[in-house]
């Protein structure tokens, strides 16, 4: 006679969960294979980093123990008591021989103080401005940005995500401005995906022949995370983050929790939301209260009546400036990356996001993303219908124009 075996709710509840995690994982990665798009790895070591302070603490750290190599691509390196306490450990390590590389935007370092850069060249850093501003291009080739923000040291560790190099994103340690942002560090097979991207932007913008031997050491696994490297656009004119996004919105059974900067879906990934939604997935989205860009946040905002009228939960950050462009599906795929969900960012800037796909981490950006609740206000349908009509218009045209880039 069989015997009956009977679960607690809460175990029962984690073994519904990881079958639907079967589940997940076959289709996404099914879509990706059929899309041409790669860039996985296994065996890597993740650290989530949510503090800015403990961020450039890691990038001091890694840069200072820095034995051959360093390629920092960053959309924004201010000269102010970071910036210049990051330069000159940059400067002191390529003085004792390592090769050091630095990529830096035009538009993002615009009030950047000049001699900062003249400094790192001087000291034998390589140093590429990403599309300078000529009066003769086309808007002054204001568009099409290096938007990314990456570190490789010796070729063995990495780090992507929202924080650029500045005090705004600084704790109390540095005096910064507390911004909310979110990064990872890196260790294992997936540092060599990323150093690809840093080393073909390079080359595509003039920079110098590298040693690859000082860039793509042979590495190990590491630890026994599943990752996915993924950039903006590819050779095949697909692009990969957004792909990645909306295969996982469609593919999503249980819940769709998204924390972003400059909120501007396109059509794509609106309605593969609504039809979420609709399916009774748990959508909720979290975004700034307090901007550093008004016009965006006026853009985004125009959006807001459609989600609360389908059932999409939008929250509003209070606390500081939201700055991170992260999400978390079904408590298994997880994206952390410099990729605002905007047209801009999908059509013209050069972003880096990696994308994991693994239980233990998920359920960490779920706890991240349910304590950023704690401090934030959520919206209501009656409460937005309420809003002035100045706010309507300044939204409505906001949007309009933002969708003109």
């Amino acid at each position: 006679m069989m015997k009956h075996r009977h679960y607690p709710a809460e175990q029962l509840q984690r073994r519904l969960k990881r079958l639907r995690n079967k589940l997940f994982l076959p289709a996404f990665l099914r879509t990706m294979k059929k899309l041409g798009i790669g860039g996985i790895s296994g065996g890597n070591r993740i650290q989530l980093i949510t503090d800015g302070d403990e961020c450039f603490d890691e990038y001091l750290k890694a840069i200072g123990s820095a034995r051959k190599s360093i390629n920092l691509e960053s959309y924004i390196f201010k000269s102010d008591d970071i910036g210049w306490k990051i330069a000159r450990l940059l400067a002191r390590k390529a003085r004792a021989g390592c090769e050091v590389n630095v990529i830096y935007d035009a538009v993002g370092c615009i009030g950047t103080a000049p001699a900062l850069f003249s400094f790192l060249r001087e000291s034998g850093v390589e140093v590429i401005e990403y599309h300078p501003l000529w009066p003769w291009r086309k808007f002054w080739n204001v568009t099409l940005r290096d938007h990314r923000k990456l570190l490789v040291v010796d070729g063995r560790t990495a780090f992507v995500g929202g924080i650029n190099i500045g005090a705004e994103y600084a704790g109390a340690r540095y005096n910064g401005g507390r911004w909310r942002d979110t990064h990872l560090k890196i260790q294992g097979p997936a540092v060599r995906d990323i150093q690809f991207f840093f080393v073909e932007n390079w080359y595509r913008n003039g920079g110098a022949i590298l040693d690859n031997g000082n860039h793509f050491p042979p590495v190990r696994p590491c630890g026994k995370k599943l990752l996915m490297v993924l950039c903006t656009r590819s050779r095949k004119k697909i692009r990969p983050i957004h792909e990645s996004y909306v295969s996982a919105i469609n593919f999503a059974k249980n819940s769709i929790y998204i924390a972003n900067a400059y909120f501007i879906p396109d059509a794509r990934i609106y309605r593969a939301l609504v039809r979420a939604a609709r399916r009774g997935v748990d959508v909720r989205v979290l975004l700034p209260g307090i901007t550093d860009v008004p016009f965006v946040q006026h853009a985004s905002r125009y959006l807001f009546k459609r989600y609360l009228r389908h059932g999409i939960r939008v929250y509003e950050y209070v606390p500081s400036v939201l700055h991170a462009k992260t999400a978390v599906i079904d408590g298994i795929w997880s994206t952390v990356g410099s990729s605002n969900l905007d047209r801009i960012s999908f059509v013209h800037n050069l972003e880096v996001n990696a994308v994991m796909l693994d239980q233990d981490f998920g359920g960490e950006m779920e706890h991240i993303f349910f304590n950023d609740l704690r401090h934030s206000r959520e919206l209501t349908l009656e409460g937005w219908r309420a809003r002035s009509m100045r706010s309507f218009i300044l939204e409505w045209f906001w949007y309009r124009f933002r969708n003109r880039l």
